[in-house]
């Protein structure tokens, strides 16, 4: 195993990935499987991945020229559709931006060497997704914004800080909630004896949407779970208004930076860049199916 790790430190170097330590990288190939690719005995290149439901590629590092017939290996060796996707079964961290990190790479690096052989290979994309990045320092709330809210206040809508003593309707909010993972991440904060802060709307009180919990990293990376509105409160901006109070709230609590990401088709897309996020980087997500 500590061939591979030497192997994996001197490729690590020509990638964006964060460094596993040794154990960190034992824990992986042991849980996961992996294909190893020699010339003259000598390790050129390494796939690791996981067989379930699916075949998931978790990690592909090495010479460009030994992509191919490691693809090819796991292609001859499983009966299974095989998937570049973000849910990885061991996530990979990965640098954004300089020493700012994203806690899981979301597939291959689109028009990659890598990303050009899966598609010689027969992978199909199925979707593009987005990496975004906010430098906080530099966060303003648009004043646009503040003003829409005074305006959205007299209807008896706010975006505020959860409060169980004075914001009513949780339940209901939590049963309307189309994401299982939001559902579950409210509601182990709220068992907490001390939750973590909770973004909502509110409309009389009523809880309407939220955003959150809002988390700090070990490197002062602003984290949430998710963020959602009900139909019912949908079109009034608040949207808008809830993502850009989010930033404001991480900023406020201590943070230096947040990454998100999502699909390039995905019209909140337009509200990440309205906050001042940029596109850092663009992942192919891909299938190889079988037929």
């Amino acid at each position: 195993m500590k061939k591979l790790y030497d192997f994996y430190l001197n490729q690590l170097k020509h990638t964006h990935y964060v460094e596993l330590n040794f154990e960190q990288f034992g824990d992986m190939l042991t849980n996961l499987e992996y294909i190893v690719q020699r010339v003259d005995n000598e390790i050129c290149g390494l796939l690791i991945y996981s067989v379930d439901e699916f075949v998931d590629i978790n990690l592909v590092i090495g010479e460009a020229s030994s992509y191919k017939p490691l693809i090819q290996q796991l292609i001859d060796k499983t009966t299974k559709d095989i998937r570049i996707h973000y849910h990885k079964p061991y996530h990979l961290a990965w640098y954004a931006k300089e020493h700012m990190i994203h806690p899981n790479e979301q597939g291959v690096i689109y028009d990659s060497q890598l990303h050009k052989t899966y598609l010689e290979l027969g992978f199909k994309e199925t979707s593009i997704q987005e990496t975004y990045f906010l430098d906080l320092k530099q966060f303003k709330l648009d004043n646009t914004i503040s003003e829409k809210l005074e305006t959205l206040n007299y209807k008896g809508y706010d975006v505020t800080l959860y409060n169980p003593l004075k914001h009513k309707g949780m339940d209901i909010f939590l049963t309307k909630l189309q994401s299982d993972s939001f559902r579950y991440a409210i509601m182990a904060n709220l068992s907490r004896k001390r939750p973590d802060p909770l973004l909502i709307v509110t409309k009389d009180n009523q809880v309407m949407g939220f955003s959150g919990p809002l988390l700090i990293a070990n490197d002062f990376r602003g984290m949430f779970s998710g963020i959602e509105i009900v139909s019912e409160v949908r079109g009034l901006g608040l949207g808008k208004i809830l993502f850009q109070k989010l930033c404001q709230t991480l900023q406020q609590m201590g943070a230096k930076y947040m990454t998100l990401f999502t699909g390039n088709k995905n019209a909140a897309k337009y509200i990440y860049l309205s906050a001042g996020f940029e596109i850092v980087q663009k992942f192919a997500l891909m299938v190889y199916e079988r037929h």
